[in-house]
């Protein structure tokens, strides 16, 4: 194809120059030769640059019609009467021709530069598919004598399980004809003891013994008991008697609660408070440290332990718990003990600590990250995972280090617990779980508790069906010397009684009349005292004004600042009008 493009090329080429060599030659009109007569009666025949004076027939009939001067006469030197014909009249043609060649070459020659080039770009499309196709085939080889290699080694591994399995196999035999064997000689070592305890015994007397046998009760479990007859009293040992198990083994599941991280949820009026309430009073008993963080609780329904209301203290608490768990982990790496010494120490040194979360359905929304003490205002960010950070570490970490959480919420989900999502199977592995039944009053048509339950222990997916315990009351003390029920008024405080005489029975005289001189506040109480006179406060409430209350930059905490707000009042400067709030005497 190259050689006849060239070929055409080279041949319009020729035309072109051809043509142009003709069109440049020669003449393409006629011209008409002429002279002028001077006074002497001489021609003149051409100009002062010796160029003779010429024009075409079309213009020299113009000007003699335009009126031709006498002195023009034509050359007669020149053709016939100064008429001098074309030599060349197709030089137009020629020039349009080689015009026309060269174009022709010039488009040919263009258009065999770009086929050229698209020529290249194939033949480099080309080179590179040949490349990838010897890579191909050269990285098939490959894989072939490594299919061929893995096949070899699977083969070997198996040939090499099979034997180990074979060599398993025939120890596993030893084994149990071992051991059935033994068990054989067991057998008859028991026939040959039985045998010689019964000896000189009637048929009547062997079968009353064996029955006797049967009927004795030991703590271990037996025949068809199971798992779940820890927990569910109708699982009794094949052969025992009606009412081997008491009545109270129906609520041990409670004990499995004591020690291990727990999650109690339920509906509204299932039961959730009360229930709880049993389980700590069973932790106290056990020698439990009880703190509650209770956002909305009273003092009044939490006697004998230690509360901690009010979101912005309980995740105070949360921190210090945190920062309490990391030191201990680090001093059972520097202690050289064991785990179950470890564990055994801190039971000696009245380290167990039992955390009670209730409404923690509500901890994500309301709970903010604590500010350190070293942090600037303007440069704390508060980690939006703060709960989420530490219900993992309370769910994982605690068991070992005896700092047991209880949870409390409505749900079980993880976008109720913490929003920690994506950690279900987690919350199965390390979570023993109690879910509380409501059930619907036919008459009242509101929830209530049916006292029945279901309880999951951790790692293990069967729920089993529990019964709550039967309670009349909710608890309220927690004290081992003296239970209270809710039925019981609340107690006093000496600050109070003494405003209620004042009131009823002091009428017209001043407080200042009862006592020998005016009680004084101690200095952190003073301090207090002239903080909230000094910000004009009327109604002081802890947890409004705990954060901005500092002195040489330290804070406090609410217990803290409770006991100066007692002396407070008790010095007649404030009262009391809520638990935490105290409103001050207009001076």
């Amino acid at each position: 194809m190259l050689p006849k493009k060239a070929v055409a090329i080279g041949l319009s080429l020729t035309v072109g120059i051809s043509s142009a060599a003709m069109a440049w030659q020669g003449t393409s009109s006629d011209r008409i030769y002429f002279c002028l007569k001077t006074p002497q009666k001489t021609l003149t025949c051409s100009d002062k640059n010796g160029r003779p004076f010429r024009m075409t027939p079309f213009y020299w009939s113009q000007w003699k019609s335009d009126g031709m001067p006498p002195q023009v006469v034509r050359d007669p030197a020149m053709g016939v009467n100064g008429l001098v014909k074309a030599t060349n009249p197709c030089k137009p043609f020629w020039a349009f021709g080689g015009f026309l060649g060269f174009a022709l070459a010039g488009w040919m020659l263009r258009h065999c530069q770009y086929e050229e080039k698209q020529k290249a770009i194939f033949e480099d499309i080309a080179l590179h598919r040949d490349a990838a196709k010897a890579e191909m085939a050269a990285r098939s080889e490959l894989l072939e004598s490594y299919r061929d290699v893995a096949i070899a080694e699977v083969q070997l591994q198996a040939d090499l399980d099979l034997v180990a399995n074979d060599r398993t196999v025939d120890i596993q035999k030893a084994e149990i004809y071992a051991h059935t064997e033994i068990e054989v000689t067991q057998m008859e070592a028991t026939d040959a003891i039985f045998e010689a305890q019964t000896a000189g015994m009637t048929e009547q007397q062997k079968a009353e013994y064996i029955k006797q046998l049967r009927e004795m009760k030991t703590p271990y479990l037996q025949g068809s008991q199971t798992l779940q007859g820890t927990i569910d009293p109708n699982d009794k040992v094949t052969g025992s008697e009606p009412g081997a198990i008491a009545n109270s083994d129906k609520y041990r599941w409670i004990n499995n609660t004591i020690g291990y991280p727990t999650l109690i949820f339920g509906g509204m009026g299932a039961g959730k408070s009360w229930t709880t309430r049993e389980i700590i009073w069973k932790k106290v008993q056990a020698g439990w440290n009880i703190v509650a963080l209770d956002p909305h609780g009273t003092i009044v329904e939490w006697k004998g332990v230690r509360l901690i209301t009010g979101y912005k203290e309980i995740a105070l608490f949360m921190q210090w718990y945190m920062d309490e768990m990391r030191q201990r982990y680090e001093d059972y790496r520097k202690s050289g003990l064991t785990e179950e010494q470890w564990t055994e120490n801190l039971r000696a040194s009245g380290k167990m600590l039992s955390v009670i979360c209730e409404e923690f359905t509500t901890w994500t929304d309301n709970i903010v990250e604590p500010m350190p003490d070293d942090c600037e205002d303007e440069k704390w960010k508060p980690d939006p995972d703060f709960v989420g950070r530490w219900f993992r570490c309370a769910m994982t970490e605690s068991r070992k280090q005896l700092m047991i959480p209880l949870f409390v919420a409505h749900d079980r989900t993880m976008e109720i617990l913490a929003k920690a999502k994506g950690l279900s199977k987690l919350r199965d592995a390390a979570l023993l779980e109690v879910e509380l039944i409501a059930t619907i009053d036919p008459i009242t048509t509101e929830a209530k508790a049916s006292g029945k339950g279901a309880i999951k222990l951790p790692g293990h997916g069967q729920w089993i069906d529990i019964e709550l315990p039967k309670l009349d009351q909710k608890r309220i003390d927690f004290r081992l010397d003296r239970p209270v029920t809710s039925n019981e008024p609340p107690t006093i405080d000496k600050a109070t009684l003494e405003r209620i005489y004042e009131l009823e029975f002091n009428l017209g005289n001043k407080a200042a009349d009862t006592q020998d001189e005016p009680k004084k506040l101690s200095p952190m109480a003073q301090k207090l005292y002239e903080y909230l006179t000094r910000t004009e406060r009327i109604e002081a409430d802890v947890r409004e004004f705990k954060g901005n209350f500092k002195v040489n930059g330290e804070r406090f905490t609410v217990e803290q600042i409770k006991g100066w707000m007692y002396e407070i009042v008790g010095a007649g400067f404030a009262d009391w009008i809520a638990e935490g709030v105290i409103k001050l005497n207009q001076i």
